[in-house]
């Protein structure tokens, strides 16, 4: 049948049927790579936070709650800016999962460094809770303007919304996430830099 309906096809007509079928055949994966560039992202090259281009160098020195100074480099650091005068929700909630995302890597926490950034000098009462709580984590007086910096190094800035930042081991500021990001989305983010790094 196939066969009696293209032979019932004026010649002409066929022969510009077979040059759009050619045509067809390069343009149409061509429309398709296009439509998927712009709208689809592999799940294995997605990042979860913002991503800062280039990614910006930080001097990364601030003073321990015991007054030392500390280079944090060497290390892939997860940061967050935190007040002196206490933790709220918001930050109960970034801590917690700075650590658990740190714990999830196993073998290669080593790897990683969480740091609290205060604004001052804590008090004793926050002192206490965070030496029972986050035992592992640097907690650091910010003395040179680094939460500015962390802050006016991205375009877009919320006053209500508080980040946890991605830092190198070279010191280089990479992304952020919103404490309300779901943990496995930096954990992933994490293990994919871990694997393919040469650093750190």
């Amino acid at each position: 049948t196939l066969l009696i309906n293209a032979a019932m096809i004026p010649t002409a007509w066929r022969s510009r049927l077979y040059l759009l079928f050619i045509i067809a055949c390069f343009a149409v994966p061509l429309a398709a790579a296009g439509w998927l560039a712009r709208h689809w992202t592999p799940e294995d090259t997605v990042q979860h936070g913002e991503l800062l281009h280039p990614a910006r160098p930080l001097d990364l020195r601030l003073t321990s709650i015991d007054g030392r100074s500390t280079a944090l480099r060497g290390y892939w650091t997860l940061l967050y800016a935190g007040s002196a005068r206490g933790c709220d929700a918001r930050c109960h909630t970034a801590l917690y999962d700075l650590r658990q995302v740190r714990l999830a890597l196993g073998k290669e926490m080593g790897r990683v460094a969480t740091v609290l950034l205060l604004d001052g000098a804590p008090d004793a009462g926050l002192r206490q809770w965070l030496a029972g709580e986050h035992a592992a984590m640097t907690v650091g007086v910010d003395e040179a303007g680094l939460q500015h910096r962390l802050k006016e190094a991205f375009a877009r800035t919320d006053a209500t919304v508080d980040w946890i930042y991605l830092i190198d081991p070279l010191g280089n500021l990479l992304m952020r996430y919103p404490v309300t990001v779901e943990p496995r989305g930096i954990l992933k983010d994490l293990q994919r830099l871990l694997k393919w790094s040469q650093i750190g």
